[in-house]
C-alpha cells in the first residue's frame, strides 16, 4: 500500500527505547509470544527518560478515549499539506470535504489507533523499537518521504493532542511528545532521502543529479567537439551499420571521417545539443522542450534505441577516462537514462 502506513505514527513513540537503554541498567525481561520486553528501572536514562515514556503512555491513553483522535491527526496532517495526500493512494483523490466520512480515510486512521495502542504498550522494549524505526525508514524512503515530512506531522499531533487534552497536556506533557518527536526524526533521518535527492516527478531528475553532471560537463564542455568526435568513431567502429544512418557521410571510412566536413558539423551539431539539454537541466520546460525536440526529430529519421544506449554507454566510458568521480559517473547514468527514455523510449 502506497500509504503513510500505521507505522508513521506509532514510531513517534516508538522511537523511544533504541536511544533509552542505558548500559548497566538493571532490567526485568518478561517473555511473551510477540517479543521480549524489557521493564527499565527509574533511573534509567536517555534521550527519552522514563518520566517521558510514562507521560506519552498517560496521555494517549487519556486522549484516544475520544474516537476521532486518529482521524483528526491524519486530516489535519493532509489539510495542512495537501501534497502529502497523494501518497495515500487509497483516498489520493478524495476531497478533504468528503474525507471525514470516507470509508478508506477512516480505516487508514483507525489502523493507525489500534497500531499506536499495540507500540505504547511495549515503549521499553529496545529490539523491538530499533526494528520498527528501521522498517520505517525503510518502507518511506523508495516514497520519496523526508525527514521534514515526519517533524510536520508531529506538529499536529501536538496541536490535537493539546486540543483534546486541555490543561491536562502540560508543558512537561509536551515537552515529552517534543523530545518523542525529535527522537524519531534523528532516527529515520538515516534511511530517508534528503530532498536534493527526491526526484522531480516529470523531468525524473534530482537535484543532486543535475548538480552533478553540470558541475563535471563544465569542466570538459568546452573540448565536447573533441569528446562527441571520440565517441562517434569508437560508435562506428563497434557497430559499422549505425554510421549509415547519417546519409551525408554514410560510405566514408571511419579512419577519414575526422576530415569530413559533414561529419564535423554533425559532431558539433551533437555536442551543441548535448551542452544544450545538460544546461537546461535546471529548466523543466526547457528540457522537456528538449528531449521532445530531440525525440521526434529522430523518429523521422529510424533510429532505433541501440544506437543511443551505445552512445551512452560510450560517453560514460569516456567521463570515467576523464577522471569523473564514481559518485558524479552515477549521477551521469542517472540522467542519461532519462534523457534515452524520453529520446527513445523502449516502448
Amino acid at each position: 500500500m502506497a500509504s503513510f502506513k500505521l507505522t508513521l505514527l506509532l514510531s513517534i513513540v516508538a522511537f523511544v527505547s533504541a536511544y533509552s537503554q542505558a548500559p548497566g541498567t538493571t532490567v526485568t525481561t518478561v517473555t511473551t509470544s510477540v517479543t521480549t520486553v524489557s521493564m527499565d528501572d527509574e533511573n534509567q536514562s536517555g534521550l527519552l527518560s522514563s518520566s517521558d515514556r510514562s507521560i506519552i503512555r498517560k496521555t494517549w491513553d487519556q486522549a484516544k478515549r475520544d474516537g476521532d483522535v486518529a482521524p483528526k491527526v491524519l486530516f489535519r496532517f493532509v489539510k495542512a499539506h495537501p501534497e502529502y495526500q497523494k501518497k495515500f493512494s487509497k483516498f489520493a483523490n478524495v476531497p478533504q470535504a468528503e474525507m471525514m466520512t470516507n470509508g478508506n480515510f477512516l480505516a487508514q486512521a483507525y489502523t493507525i489507533l489500534a497500531g499506536l495502542n499495540v507500540v505504547i504498550q511495549s515503549l521499553s522494549s529496545q529490539e523491538l523499537m530499533a526494528g520498527q524505526l528501521n522498517a520505517l525508514g525503510g518502507a518511506h524512503q523508495p516514497r520519496g518521504v523526508t525527514p521534514a515530512m515526519f517533524e510536520e506531522f508531529g506538529v499536529i499531533l501536538e496541536q490535537v493532542l493539546e486540543e483534546e487534552l486541555g490543561n491536562t497536556f502540560s508543558n512537561e506533557a509536551r515537552q515529552a511528545w517534543k523530545n518523542g518527536i525529535t527522537a524519531l526524526v534523528v532516527g529515520v533521518s538515516k534511511t530517508l532521502k534528503n530532498p536534493e535527492d527526491l526526484v522531480d516527478p516529470q523531468t525524473k531528475l534530482s537535484p543532486h543529479q543535475i548538480r552533478d553532471v553540470q558541475r563535471s560537463w563544465e569542466n570538459m564542455r568546452a573540448g565536447r567537439n573533441s569528446m562527441v568526435t571520440s565517441i562517434f568513431v569508437n560508435l562506428f567502429k563497434e557497430t559499422p551499420r549505425i554510421q549509415k544512418y547519417f546519409a551525408k557521410f554514410a560510405n566514408v571510412p571511419v579512419e577519414s571521417l575526422k576530415s569530413n566536413g559533414d561529419f564535423n558539423k554533425q559532431v558539433a551539431l551533437v555536442a551543441d545539443r548535448l551542452d544544450a539539454m545538460i544546461s537546461a537541466m535546471g529548466d523543466k520546460l526547457q528540457l522537456l522542450g528538449n528531449i521532445n525536440y530531440m525525440r521526434y526529430t529522430h523518429m523521422e529519421r529510424g533510429i532505433p534505441r541501440g544506437p543511443w544506449e551505445d552512445f551512452g554507454r560510450l560517453l560514460i566510458e569516456f567521463l570515467a577516462a576523464k577522471g569523473v568521480s564514481s559518485d558524479d559517473l552515477d549521477s551521469w547514468k542517472g540522467t542519461l537514462s532519462v534523457f534515452l527514455n524520453g529520446i527513445a523510449p523502449k516502448n
